[in-house]
């Protein structure tokens, strides 16, 4: 296993060291590697040899020295299997400190199973978990992977965060006929390139690469590492030969893939023609059938037909009631096409921290599909997967990002909508009625819109009634109580609304005397994790630019008087916005607090952090401030 190729690249290095110490001794390993470092990449050979437009062979060697737990992943291996990417051989062992070898597994010693819900029996995923003792500890980890088909081919990352590398080596061969196209990624580092007139070897060298830390809410990796993609000019899977030198191409060969799989029966047709029979306009009808979609079709993560990628027939989805994202999309733009509507599929990367798409590097990017119906000024989006998003909605798995729209004459490069706060928006209507020994009874309607509310259904509506409460108090900052209800509005409600009815036996967040000091609301307005850093080197990502209100009014119980109420305050950035105002109705015995929050932008650039730093201390010094009640 591997044992020729691995012979050959170290045998220099094993037998100088075996008159001193063990090639893999802890001690071996300077310093300046471990600091900052949670592992330490001793040795890594990878070589990619491509012998035609649908073979290549991708073999591994690494060494990995885990200091800390904090790199326990390192100890799990795992590679899917298919048809036509096969696992050959794989070998995982386990060294002391001293580098001597304590223990080899190979991979009759590994787990298996397959993967795609039991519907489909073609994919296999290998697995093994080795449970460290004590770090650090040192593993060393040989497979091999056999491509059978050419649609993708793996790169090279040079150093995720919290890696120190000693010594790396990527290699690719590839024949000078079929070619391999590569593109440098935060990095300068031109490859060392030998041809020999029928194939040529690019060749990257990495030598004493100390650690970093990834500072948080930086975004995807693919942001700032270092790394190669190698993408082929020709390719293969099946009887589909493709060219993937431009986007107008590789869109050509999806379109092929797609051509026997639209349409539906002319008595399905006739069902769905049926179905829109009524409505007045092509808005009407489409969205009649996305409801349809939603209601009757079942998504399913299936692997199936050429790599993944070529669908299942429309008329199987719509007997089944059931496919994966590409399948559930061919299936509607089939139906679409019976009511005479023109739609197009898109091939996109569905991620909440997608990996960047070159426009001038065409390349294998994208593992979802989702479906457009172009206008003449604007476009309707589609997610086929969802029963939750609104018609014409995209949630953050697909917006703000490139996509591969297939059309007649082949792919075309196209940006998703972006994310706006003034459409994802959430809402608390809060009412707290105070009672004579400073207990309260409180009701809240939270009330969301877009990218909150899709975020609010996929994590609270489908828990149980003891998790609907913990997530609604965690997930808030919100004051505990006492007593909790919680109810909801279905799932494809929009707006989405969450109701809580709550019974405090102590409102306030402390008392002193007779006077009782009370937040202006009953939870953290802004509670996005901010770390305090004089200096950031990379930009800052919420999760998306959202939009809050809250209006809380507090009742207050005969005998007591107001004393301090917080100042109005507006904070304002060119990325956020915040403002709060107190409104204290004395013959009503009510104080009202309106807070506006304003995030406006995803992504803050590093050099602005330190306004963004600034802005939050300015919204907490307001958020912080108390409400001063006094018992007469």
């Amino acid at each position: 296993m591997l044992k020729a190729l691995l012979f050959f690249l170290f045998n220099a290095v094993l037998v100088s060291a075996q008159s001193q110490m063990p090639v893999y001794a802890l001690r071996s390993v300077p310093d300046s590697m471990k600091t900052n470092a949670n592992v330490v990449l001793r040795e890594e050979y990878i070589k990619l040899t491509v012998k035609s437009s649908n073979s290549a062979k991708y073999e591994v060697h690494d060494v990995f020295t885990l200091l800390n737990e904090e790199a326990k992943n390192y100890l799990f291996f795992n590679e899917f299997s298919y048809k036509y990417v096969s696992l050959e051989d794989a070998e995982f062992v386990v060294y002391d400190l001293e580098g001597n070898r304590l223990k080899t597994y190979s991979k009759k010693n590994m787990s298996s199973q397959n993967y795609g819900e039991g519907l489909v029996p073609e994919g296999k995923m290998t697995y093994f978990n080795v449970n460290a003792p004590s770090y650090p500890i040192t593993v060393e980890i040989n497979y091999s992977l056999k491509f059978k088909g050419i649609l993708s081919l793996p790169g090279f990352i040079f150093q995720p965060a919290g890696q120190s590398v000693q010594h790396a080596v990527f290699e690719v061969e590839a024949p000078v006929e079929s070619g391999i196209r590569y593109k440098l990624v935060n990095t300068s580092l031109e490859p060392v390139k030998e041809s020999d007139g029928s194939k040529t070897v690019y060749r990257w060298e990495l030598r004493n690469l100390v650690a970093y830390q990834a500072e948080k809410h930086c975004g995807s990796a693919y942001n700032y590492e270092s790394a190669v993609l190698i993408a082929p000019v020709k390719f293969q899977l099946d009887d589909y030969a493709g060219d993937m030198s431009s986007w107008k191409n590789y869109g050509t060969w999806v379109n092929e893939l797609y051509a026997k799989t639209t349409g539906l029966s002319e008595e399905k047709k006739t069902f769905y023609r049926e179905l829109v029979k009524g409505t007045q306009s092509d808005e009407e009808k489409a969205r009649t059938l996305y409801r349809y979609l939603q209601d009757n079709m079942r998504y399913v993560s299936i692997q199936l037909g050429i790599g993944g990628w070529q669908p299942f027939p429309a008329s199987f989805v719509d007997e089944m009631k059931y496919g994966d994202c590409k399948a559930l999309s061919n299936f509607l733009r089939s139906a679409l096409d019976a009511v005479h509507i023109k739609s197009n599929i898109l091939i996109i990367q569905g991620s909440m921290a997608p990996r960047k798409v070159y426009e001038e590097f065409p390349d294998h990017y994208f593992n979802h599909v989702i479906l457009c119906i172009p206008h003449p000024t604007d476009t309707t989006w589609l997610e086929c997967t969802s029963s939750t998003l609104p018609f014409g909605e995209l949630g953050p798995f697909t917006e703000n990002r490139k996509a591969m729209l297939i059309t007649d004459s082949g792919g075309v490069l196209v940006n998703t909508p972006r994310s706006n706060y003034k459409n994802n928006t959430e809402n608390f209507t809060s009412l707290v009625e105070i009672d004579t020994e400073g207990g309260a009874k409180a009701s809240t309607v939270w009330t969301t819109t877009g990218e909150t509310r899709d975020d609010l259904i996929n994590r609270f509506n489908d828990l149980k009634d003891d998790e609907r409460k913990t997530f609604f108090i965690r997930e808030n900052g919100w004051k505990q109580p006492d007593q909790i209800m919680i109810s909801s509005a279905g799932k494809r409600d929009n707006p989405y609304r969450v109701t809580a009815n709550m019974e405090y036996e102590k409102i306030s967040a402390f008392k002193a005397g007779s006077k009782y000091f009370l937040a202006p609301r009953l939870y953290d307005i802004f509670n996005d994790d901010i770390p305090e850093k004089e200096k950031r080197t990379r930009d800052y990502y919420f999760s998306f630019p959202y939009q809050s209100t809250d209006t809380t009014t507090f009742v207050l119980p005969p005998g007591f008087s107001v004393e301090n109420i917080p100042v109005e305050k507006t904070v304002e950035k060119s990325f956020a916005f915040f403002h709060c105002k107190s409104t204290l109705n004395a013959a009503g015995h009510t104080l009202t607090v309106v807070t506006q929050l304003q995030v406006k932008e995803m992504v803050i650039k590093a050099a602005n952090y330190s306004q963004l730093l600034d802005f939050k201390a300015q919204v907490n010094s307001s958020v912080n401030e108390k409400i001063v009640l006094r018992k007469d």
